[in-house]
């Protein structure tokens, strides 16, 4: 015969499991609109039969006096697929990367948005018909050449105002990064904080299980993470987390250290430059800061140092700047400024400095004397020396005709279509040209990110109703589960009822003849 108050202890702990099964379910319906929280189960397992002798009968091997001593639970344990995580972190790099990128190129646009209609484009022409109005009046046309200087004017001053718009595009983003390195470095030390909490809780909790809402905050700070960069996760022996960022540990879980981010002076290297305390250089494939990193370093062709070729902030600046440098370069060259400083067209406000699109400006000599680019280099025959002057025709009456040839060459260099532009040949052809090859590869540019931000939005999306099937509450599951719950305790209870009947009539009916 079995013990005779197995029963009782089996069917207590039935109703203490049922109990738990109940209160858990409970917990999973009051967090159904909490943020990151993950459903959690009780872990059954059944009593195994003790091999203990004392506790054997009839034989012995026969173990049926103590079989059937109903189930037990290893403890609560929370309902997530790792794989299904690592895939949603890795794409929502993705999606915050192209997100971001997207929304600083839809900035570089919005300053460059009328470069083929009534900006760039518009002010080029101006100076075309100015200087093509000019070249059909006489040289010494004070009043067609003033106008023409004005028209000059204006494309200067349009290319210096794209120059500091973009400036202070840049200027923004630079601080935004800041900004991010700084918020990176409290989520981190917040991580270190949990998994020393973690660590601490993990003392009084059954092996293999731990304080899940804790668990469910280190998952929210790593969901969070990833929109950052590339994050990787290793469970440490001791409940605690490490988390490597772009490869490099920044969390250490067991020794509960932080791997902070440094960023260098942008203002000192003009480039962003984020390295880690320990002393290696970022360098992430996904993520916000890779962004940052291809928008702020950028720089196509003209890449140098840590810059990389992508399309930024820093390659659109750089292709105005392009413009400016070389519109200067082939009319200063082509009005001899390059042998005489005094035919210089356009010049760099700092004496000296290379020509941009924030210092371009229209020479003081052209400024002071319009009809200055009508005037041709000819050879004295008297004195040996080169003199300036306006060229002219003697007709067969004997009068003089001044025409205008180097105004009509100048002319020409807009419809040239061997002009290189950009330090590797980025690109040949005309000025008109060369604005709308700007123009299209920022188009195709945002174009390309957008796609990649569409199919990665997808994919997360994807993911996420995938995550929430796993690890999100049900409201119809749950309610299956209570109801079967509440069952499992009212069978418990009347088994228990039962036992009690038995109990009596051995107690107090067994051995009294005539009962």
């Amino acid at each position: 015969m079995r013990p005779t108050f197995l029963g009782f202890e089996t069917q207590k702990r039935t109703l203490q499991v049922a109990q738990k099964n109940l209160d858990i379910t409970g917990n999973n319906l009051s967090n159904t609109n909490t943020v990151g929280y993950t459903r959690q189960r009780v872990d059954l397992y059944a009593m195994y039969v003790s091999g203990n002798r004392s506790l054997r009968w009839c034989s012995q091997t026969n173990n049926l006096s103590v079989s059937g001593q109903g189930v037990n639970a290893y403890g609560v344990s929370q309902i997530r697929d790792m794989y299904i995580d690592k895939r949603y972190r890795e794409n929502v790099a993705i999606e915050a990367e192209t997100e971001k990128t997207v929304a600083i190129l839809s900035e570089v646009e919005d300053v460059l948005d009328n470069f083929e209609t009534d900006g760039l484009l518009h002010f080029t022409e101006q100076f075309f018909k100015a200087l093509q109005d000019y070249s059909v009046e006489k040289p010494d046309g004070s009043e067609v050449a003033t106008f023409a200087c004005n028209t000059a004017v204006n494309l200067c001053r349009l290319l210096n105002d794209y120059d500091n718009k973009l400036c202070e595009v840049e200027d923004t983003y630079v601080a935004e990064m800041e900004d991010t390195v700084f918020y990176l470095n409290n989520l981190l030390d917040d991580m270190n904080i949990l998994n020393d909490r973690i660590a601490r809780e993990l003392l009084t909790y059954p092996e293999g299980y731990g304080p899940n809402e804790l668990y469910d905050q280190l998952n929210m700070y790593i969901d969070e993470l990833s929109n950052y960069g590339d994050v990787s996760i290793t469970e440490n022996r001791n409940g605690t987390f490490d988390v490597t960022l772009c490869g490099i540990k920044v969390v250490d879980g067991n020794e509960f250290k932080v791997n902070h981010l440094i960023m260098e002076d942008y203002e000192s290297y003009n480039q962003a430059i984020i390295y880690y305390e320990s002393g290696e250089e970022m360098n992430c494939q996904n993520g916000v800061i890779k962004s940052f990193y291809n928008m702020l370093n950028g720089n196509g062709v003209y890449a140098t140092g840590s810059q990389n070729g992508e399309y930024g902030i820093a390659y659109f600046k750089s292709a105005v700047n392009e413009f400016a440098s070389t519109l200067a370069r082939v009319f200063n060259s082509c009005n001899g400024g390059y042998e005489d400083p005094s035919r210089m067209m356009f010049e760099p406000t700092v004496e000296g400095a290379t020509i941009t699109a924030g210092n371009i400006h229209v020479s003081d000599a052209w400024l002071q004397n319009p009809t200055m680019i009508g005037e041709v280099r000819s050879l004295d025959p008297i004195t040996g020396m080169y003199q300036y002057g306006f060229d002219s025709v003697t007709n067969e009456d004997g009068t003089v005709t001044l025409q205008n040839t180097n105004v009509i060459y100048l002319l020409s260099q807009f419809e040239n279509t061997n002009i290189k532009f950009g330090n590797a040949h980025d690109f040949q052809g005309s000025f008109y040209q060369y604005i709308s090859f700007v123009s299209n590869r920022l188009a195709q540019t945002i174009t390309y990110d957008k796609s990649r931000y569409d199919g990665a939005v997808t994919t997360v999306d994807t993911l996420l109703d995938a995550r929430d099937e796993v690890s999100g509450v049900d409201m119809d599951e749950e309610g299956i589960n209570m109801l079967n719950y509440q069952k499992w305790y009212s069978a418990s209870s009347r088994m228990l009822t039962a036992l009690d009947d038995c109990l009596d009539k051995l107690i107090n009916s067994t051995g009294r003849v005539g009962l």
